[in-house]
Order: structure tokens, then C-alpha cells, then sequence
């Protein structure tokens, strides 16, 4: 059989019919987009696998109800199982496989959910409010039958698995939590495809948590380009299910990874491209303005860091029920501990790129507030902030206060197995030099 009687071209033909139908040109469609009009060409002639991000963008500028999305995501889903690769000659980049060592992790407890929780809306009914049912079986019980209808029900306990998820992760339990989030996240593009439009574009957005998730995990172990993997694929299914807060999270993401490994460029241009993505949300406004902050203090940019900080707490004085709901993070103590410790790290880093020891004064009260702040069932963000806080106080030459701060957790964060929190115990022990020998040998 030919390859264009396998339905692969289908989205090629749908996607002419609906240009045609708007009246618009290839050039026209493909200027619209931001693509070039050979691109278009291809697709609309079978010869490309179309982009999930095209055809997302396509499906709202030409009102197709969902039918381009889901007719892309079953060409992809279809060319990723075929080693042969894409139909325009390069190969299918695969999904990261789960982790073997530690596939053991049990599936989250079953519970009742009522979304939005943890900044999980819905996918299908959005904030309104939605009681959904972590399913007693774990993943097995969703998607082992194979006759089962991937509908509502599906897309319901999925959600309420991710509630789980996140939930286990803040409390600092997420070293076990690489497996079965990816093994569920592969499980969710595989239902992609069966689905019906309007369940399929709510299992992407369910996938475009997932992967923000798991890319978390993978990078707080250290498997930064695993990481970065999942993030890309995050932006990807957001973008195409018209998820703006997810789009938002992932590239929040990304600009921490920069952060992580001293790259201040791509920070800052990550974090622009957050606050592109939805200018009407403020919750966004707060977000990419810390961390943009973030990375010009890296940069040394002493008056960005401290117009963008300003702008981000005078945002946050701001914030709405619809903020609240879609970034939690960012509300109640929670919220005070979120904001003053991206304000304490930016500090910090801007203290040590211009060696202005008068900066670290303000770094130190923010780390403080964090500290001051930070809920008890986040045990991991105190033991970073607690470290964060002496090496403030470590950039401003209170090397006796550094060592009080630090020395009751040295021994909670040598064991901690997160990079984040092997990050800021390496940059203290730098900082802390050959002046401080006793902790030096504790370190």
C-alpha cells in the first residue's frame, strides 16, 4: 500500500480544504504563522510531518475545532513508533525513556481531587471547578484496558494523578517520582492519537504538565539535557493545546536550568519568553520579571535587577482569584517564601558579578524572609534557603554567621541527592575558601 492511502496525508488535505475555505493564500497562511510559505507547501503535499506548534497555530487562525491537532499528533504519534524517521528524511527524536533503577515507585495514593489544585486545572472544563478521582489501580487501571473509551473519565484521573504528583514533589519526596511520571507521561502520547478532538487537546495539556514535571525530576538529579528534552516537548504540547500557563511553567523552567549552570543570556531570554506568551496574565508578569531578574544578575546588570524585581512585587500586590488559581505558588506564605527567594538568589549572584559587599545586606534580609515563610511540608526549599542564606551572608563577609547558619544542615544536605541543593552547598564552600577550615572539614 502507498503511503498516502495510510491517512498519513490526511492533515496535508485538511489543512488545503481550510486555507482554501478562509480564502488565504499559502504565503498568506505561512506569513500569519510565522512560517515559510514552503513549509506549508510540503505539508499541504504529504512530503512534511507537521509540527505540533503549526499546528496548533493553524487550527485557531483557521477555526478548525481541534481537527488539525489532533490529526498532526496521530501523524507523529504513527512516524514515532517507524524507525525508517519522518516523512521529510530526518528522524523522530523519541520520547526519554523512563529510568530502569527505580521503576519500583509506587503509583500515587487514590483520592479524591477537587481541580483546580496545585495550579492543575481541568483540561476539559478549565478553573470553573471539577471533583475528579485518583484511580485506586494507578496508571494500570486508566489505560490497561485497551477496549476502554479514552474519555472523560480518563482525562479526570490522569489529572488527579498529577495533583498527586506535584504534591509528593514539594514535600521532597520526588526522588522516586522519574519513573512512573514518565511511564505515565508515554501513556498519555500513546491515547493522543484514539481519542476524540476535544479529549485529545485535554490530554495535551495533561502531557504538557507531565513533562514540565518530569523534567524537574530529571534535572534536580542532574540529567540536565533529559531535562531540556521534556521541556521542549512541554512548550511543544502547550502550545498546541492553547495551554498558556503550562507554556509559561516550562519556560519558567528553562530559564532555571540556565540560572543552574551560570548561562545569564539564555536565562534572561527564556524569561522573556514567558512574560510573550499570555501579556494579559499578571501572574506572568511576576514570574518572568523574577526570573529575568535572576539572570541579569548574573549578568551583573545591577539597574535591570532592580527594575525587574520592583516590578515583579509591585505585580504580585496585584494579583487576582484567576492568578490564584492558575499559580499558587505564588499566594499565602507560599508564595512570600517564592518571591523573596528568587529575590535573595538574585541578590546574591548580583553581589558576587560586581563585588559590591554593600548588596549582600538585601540578600540576606530576603533569605531570611524566605526562611521565615517557607511552609512545613516543604522541608527540601528550607534546607536551599537555609544554605542560600549563608552564603549571603558569606558575599558580605560574615564568614562567623555563615558557618552558625550552615553548620546545623550540612549533614541533611550532603544526603539530599538534589543538584539544587548540591549547587548552593558547592558555591558556599567556594565562597567560605580556606578561611573556615573547621566547616570545611564537616563539608
Amino acid at each position: 500500500m502507498r503511503e498516502a492511502e495510510t491517512g498519513d496525508d490526511r492533515f496535508g488535505r485538511e489543512l488545503r480544504r481550510l486555507r482554501e475555505k478562509a480564502g488565504l493564500t499559502q504565503v498568506q497562511l505561512a506569513t500569519r504563522l510565522g512560517y515559510n510559505h514552503t513549509y506549508v507547501s510540503k505539508l499541504e503535499g504529504g512530503s512534511r510531518v507537521p509540527r505540533i506548534a503549526f499546528a496548533g497555530g493553524a487550527d485557531e487562525l483557521l477555526g478548525a475545532g481541534g481537527s488539525l491537532i489532533a490529526l498532526a499528533t496521530n501523524v507523529r504519534a504513527r512516524r514515532q513508533q517507524d524507525d525508517r524517521g519522518f516523512a521529510d528524511g530526518t528522524v523522530g527524536v523519541p520520547l526519554p525513556r523512563p529510568p530502569v533503577a527505580i521503576l519500583a515507585a509506587p503509583p500515587p495514593p487514590a483520592r479524591r481531587v477537587h481541580l483546580p489544585s496545585f495550579g492543575v486545572a481541568c483540561p476539559l472544563h478549565g478553573v470553573d471547578g471539577c471533583a475528579v478521582t485518583a484511580p485506586a489501580e494507578g496508571l494500570e487501571g486508566l489505560v490497561g484496558d485497551t477496549a476502554r473509551t479514552v474519555g472523560a473519565e480518563t482525562v479526570h484521573g490522569l489529572a488527579a494523578m498529577l495533583v498527586s504528583y506535584i504534591e509528593a514533589d514539594l514535600v521532597g519526596g520526588g526522588c522516586l517520582l522519574s519513573a512512573p511520571l514518565e511511564q505515565t507521561l508515554r501513556a498519555i502520547v500513546g491515547l493522543v492519537p484514539k481519542a476524540p478532538e476535544a479529549v485529545a487537546i485535554a490530554l495535551l495539556r495533561l502531557a504538557a504538565q507531565y513533562a514540565d514535571l518530569a523534567a524537574k525530576q530529571r534535572i534536580n538529579h542532574g540529567q540536565h539535557g533529559i531535562g531540556m528534552t521534556w521541556l521542549h516537548r512541554s512548550v511543544e504540547w502547550a502550545s498546541a493545546s492553547r495551554d498558556h500557563a503550562a507554556a509559561c511553567g516550562a519556560l519558567s523552567s528553562m530559564s532555571g536550568l540556565a540560572l543552574l549552570e551560570g548561562d545569564g543570556a539564555t536565562a534572561v531570554e527564556y524569561a522573556r519568553a514567558v512574560a510573550a506568551v499570555d501579556r494579559g496574565r499578571r501572574w506572568t508578569v511576576v514570574q518572568a520579571g523574577l526570573v529575568e531578574a535572576r539572570g541579569h544578575a548574573l549578568l551583573g546588570d545591577w539597574r535591570e535587577v532592580d527594575r525587574l524585581s520592583n516590578e515583579a512585587q509591585r505585580a504580585a500586590d496585584r494579583l487576582g482569584d484567576r492568578d490564584r488559581l492558575e499559580a499558587p505558588w505564588l499566594f499565602d506564605a507560599e508564595g512570600a517564601t517564592y518571591i523573596a527567594s528568587h529575590l535573595a538568589g538574585a541578590l546574591r549572584d548580583l553581589t558576587e558579578t560586581t563585588e559590591d559587599r554593600a548588596i549582600a545586606s538585601r540578600a540576606v534580609a530576603f533569605s531570611e524572609s524566605a526562611l521565615a515563610n517557607v511552609p512545613p511540608w516543604m522541608p527540601a526549599s528550607r534546607l536551599l534557603l537555609t544554605l542560600r542564606l549563608a552564603d549571603s551572608q558569606a558575599c558580605g563577609g560574615a564568614f562567623d554567621a555563615a558557618i552558625a547558619v550552615a553548620r546545623p544542615v550540612l549533614d541533611a544536605a550532603q544526603s539530599a541527592g538534589s543538584i539544587r541543593i548540591n549547587h548552593e552547598l558547592d558555591r558556599l564552600r567556594l565562597r567560605l575558601g580556606d578561611r573556615c577550615e573547621d566547616l570545611l572539614t564537616d563539608l
